[in-house]
């Protein structure tokens, strides 16, 4: 087998974001037996591997990106029972959401909360994806991966992918070396359906009630999701985003209770018409909400035709997810960004991370 190695490549039209500049050296990866060839070519260049999933959760620079850059093609799903559960393999490069409709179909719960967050499987446990109450540690058996370095294949356990929240090894130095070429994930038939997430604005047992759901299927929760996620403007094609662009910011109880302060002073309106927006954590410390936090800044979904640089916006639909037009540049995306933590910092003290990952 060869290697075939293309050259100069335009990396934009492969994110969701739409911007981004040329991959020097750029690889299709459709065979687990090209990544030995990508580590010797990688070797031999004297070059970092870089991985491209389906692009939607990465911010790439507009520079040329001096890398071997490799879109992950690979595909496949396998199943096979084991005791009452199931452990279901699928390759990094399966589509996210295809792949957990196949699951769905199966009977098999488990990634149904997780319904329509674009990208790539290989992501799930490289960002920990999470929504609505659910997360992929939760499900996540092992990681198969090969580490463009050594040279070697590698089965990650659960438990040393060192997950945590929007995190794990593969975003750690230590995993900086591994690409994912499938993840296993241990699912349970008739498994019983969660709703233990809470938000005033996106509500699953809002939409199953009104359909008139009392016993709902996984399939039911799946498409409660799908809906939910359609009202925000977060499916995969209703905008050129990244998804949501910021964590959720996780505090000490100290600086929560500063943060509640200034809520009760200056927002108790927003504070009536968006709580549950904090939650406590297990350790102690509490999780807010960052897109309650915009919607007390100027740069919230109200905003997106004021509030805006030129080709870059917030979402009308949600205040996490920035928005781009034909014409945006990376650059841009950053300035932006800018402007958006440095007013929640003004207004509440705090600082709010990116989940996007940067590539340059």
């Amino acid at each position: 087998m060869k290697l075939d190695v293309s050259y100069n490549v335009p990396l934009a039209p492969l994110t969701t974001l739409g911007v981004g500049g040329l991959a020097q050296h750029f690889v299709h990866l459709t065979d687990e037996q090209q990544l030995p060839l990508i580590a010797e070519y990688a070797k031999d260049a004297e070059l970092d591997v870089c991985v491209l999933g389906g692009g939607s959760n990465v911010l790439v620079s507009d520079s040329v990106i001096e890398r071997l850059v490799v879109k992950n093609e690979l595909r496949g799903i396998t199943a096979a029972a084991d005791g009452d559960t199931v452990l279901v393999t699928a390759a990094a490069g399966e589509s996210w959401d295809s792949f957990v409709e196949d699951t769905v179909g199966r009977g098999l719960a488990g990634l149904e909360n997780l319904s329509g967050i674009p990208g790539t499987v290989g992501a799930a446990p490289i960002q920990n994806i999470n929504a609505y109450g659910a997360s992929a540690a939760t499900t996540i058996d092992s990681v198969q991966v090969f580490d463009w370095k050594t040279s070697e294949f590698i089965t990650v356990t659960a438990g040393e992918c060192a997950f945590g929240y929007r995190d794990s090894i593969f975003k750690q130095p230590a995993g900086a070396s591994l690409i994912v070429a499938a993840v296993t994930f241990r699912l349970a038939p008739a498994g019983k359906a969660d709703f233990t997430y809470r938000s005033a604005s996106q509500s699953i047992e809002r939409y199953l009630a009104e359909k008139d759901i009392a016993t709902p299927t996984i399939a039911d929760v799946r498409e409660a999701v799908l809906n939910v996620r359609s009202n925000i403007g977060m499916l995969p094609g209703q905008f050129r985003s990244a998804g949501s662009f910021f964590k959720n910011t996780i505090v000490s109880t100290e600086v929560f209770e500063s943060v509640q302060r200034v809520v009760v002073k200056k927002f108790s309106e927003k504070d009536a018409a968006f709580s549950p927006w904090h939650w406590e954590l297990p350790d102690g410390q509490v999780k807010i909400s960052t897109a309650f936090l915009m919607e007390c800044s100027p740069y919230n979904k109200q905003t997106y035709g004021e509030r805006r640089d030129a080709y870059v916006g917030l979402s009308p639909k949600h205040s996490l997810s920035i928005v781009t037009e034909e014409g945006a540049t990376a650059a841009d995306v950053h300035s932006f960004v800018e402007k958006i933590v440095s007013a929640i910092s003004d207004e509440f003290g705090i600082t709010i991370e990116s989940e996007v990952n940067m590539i340059d």
